[in-house]
């Protein structure tokens, strides 16, 4: 019998509007994550700006950044779970239109608390946008080799809009620190409406039944905790009782969560998933890939501290680094394809402990230009190849019902992450800061331990994983 399709006139411009649509909803994730990894950074550079007009403390001014990243990570899970329930398109949509609002309030406060509570929804928002954004993309690409491309796309922007942020930032706060407010909102309605064109509606995983209201409010209120704990714990200290009370509760709501997730019939989250050698693995490396970000963290400081550099010189010592990720990313997601994922973790973890090595060993023997130019292209490189590596092994095995999961579990183990290695790092820094160049070495020291252990972890995945593939 003839195939009817070969005889379907009309298939070739089905496919050619597939891809169309296809390609216009990696726009659309790209510019989510754009916007994200763009806010984030404005910040930074427009910190002083808002201290000085709205009198804030620096403790208090600390919280500007600390109450997104306290939303973010408090609700990325359950943000995550919900875009394997609920219709996407309305889910991204909504929350695109409620990160807006916040936008503007915030930009329209006169005074410190507001804006802290606009910055608090913003992160909220975030948390349902980036693992909805990521989850519709996965859905969209179906096919290996074409959704690592796309997922390289997606990681190169998020670096792309880390940079612009930073440069960004500086120039709008120049201006007016409301500006880097103003600014997101905008990019944020352009979104929403385009998604509300370009996606399909109804666009959901195949679990159908209705989420633990329990399991929700649990591991909500315990990420909270642990993330205010580990954001508390930069100002006030390890041991301050807040920064004790707040991981203690962390850990038993985290252990409530557990505990109802193993007897109701629905869990919000299968807690098997955890058992995967491969999610497992690529999510612990993860969470100590927060070394990148405290690396970024103590040669700030030695930038305007040490070297007198002004915030926005700080800021673009990183353009290299972030527009090698932004160039290489993509084309490293490519080499996943062929030569599998933990090699080239590896190999890209190992660049940035060499990174590392080499700026702390030059410090204060090596000019600074050349020490940052080659530090930023080790490093970058080494990030653009780890980076897709470890995303794409622990959301690409996902079923339909767990792509929103599974992506709001990796990126919170990113956030949480960068949380925890900075605030550790900080606190080095406090005891060694009587020791001048010296301190600061002490810091990155320490980033360089966490970074070689998930080197040497995701080296061991890679043997374990090319022995089960070969036996």
């Amino acid at each position: 019998m003839t195939d009817p399709t070969l005889n379907d006139v009309g298939a070739p411009a089905r496919r050619s509007e597939a891809a169309k649509r296809a390609g216009l909803i990696l726009f659309i994730v790209c510019a989510v994550q754009f916007l994200d990894a763009m806010d984030i950074a404005s910040m930074g550079p427009a910190l002083p700006k808002i201290q000085s007009d709205l009198g804030m403390s620096p403790s208090a001014l600390q919280w500007v950044v600390s109450a997104y990243v306290l939303g973010f990570g408090g609700f990325l899970l359950l943000g995550g779970r919900l875009a394997d329930f609920l219709e996407r398109r309305r889910l991204l949509v909504t929350w695109l239109v409620i990160f807006a609002i916040a936008s503007i309030a915030g930009g329209l406060v006169t005074a410190g608390e507001p804006l802290v509570g606009a910055r608090l929804l913003k992160g909220v928002s975030a948390a349902f946008t980036a693992p909805t954004a990521l989850a519709i993309l996965l859905d969209t690409y179906r096919d290996e080799r074409d959704r690592n491309r796309a997922l390289g796309h997606y990681l190169a922007i998020a670096s792309i809009g880390f940079v612009l942020g930073l440069v960004a930032g500086g120039f709008l706060a120049t201006a007016s620190w409301r500006l880097t407010m103003f600014m997101p909102a905008l990019i944020a309605l352009v979104v929403a409406i385009m998604a509300r064109a370009v996606i399909v509606p109804g666009q959901r995983g195949e679990r159908q039944q209705r989420p633990d209201l329990p399991g929700a409010v649990t591991v909500t209120l315990g990420l909270l905790a642990t993330v205010f704990a580990v954001s508390r714990a930069a100002d006030s200290g390890w041991v301050a009782p807040l920064t004790i009370g707040a991981a203690l509760a962390g850990v038993l709501l985290i252990a409530a969560f557990i505990m109802i997730e193993r007897t109701v019939r629905a869990p919000l989250i299968p807690l098997g998933i955890f058992a995967r050698p491969q999610l497992a693995a690529a999510n612990t490396c993860m969470l100590f890939q927060g070394s990148y970000v405290a690396f970024q963290f103590v040669s700030t400081l030695y930038y305007q501290d040490r070297l007198g550099w002004s915030p926005w010189q700080a800021g673009a010592a990183f353009v290299i680094g972030g527009l090698i990720v932004g160039v290489a990313a993509r084309r490293f997601a490519d080499v996943v394809s062929r030569r599998g994922a933990w090699p080239l973790a590896t190999v890209g973890l190992a660049l940035q402990a060499v990174s590392y090595v080499w700026f702390v060993i030059g410090l204060g023997h090596v000019s600074i230009y050349p020490l940052l130019v080659v530090q930023q292209i080790l490093g970058g490189v080494g990030f653009a190849a780890a980076y897709p590596a470890m995303n794409i092994t622990a959301v690409a095995s996902a079923a339909p019902d767990e792509q929103g999961l599974a992506s709001g579990i990796f990126i919170a183990a990113s956030q949480i992450g960068i949380g925890l290695v900075v605030g550790v790092t900080a606190t080095v820094l406090t005891y060694a800061s009587n020791a001048e160049v010296g301190g600061y070495r002490a810091g990155l020291w320490f980033v360089i331990g966490v970074t070689a252990a998930i080197t040497l972890l995701a080296a061991t995945t890679a043997v374990k994983h090319r022995r089960r593939t070969t036996a």
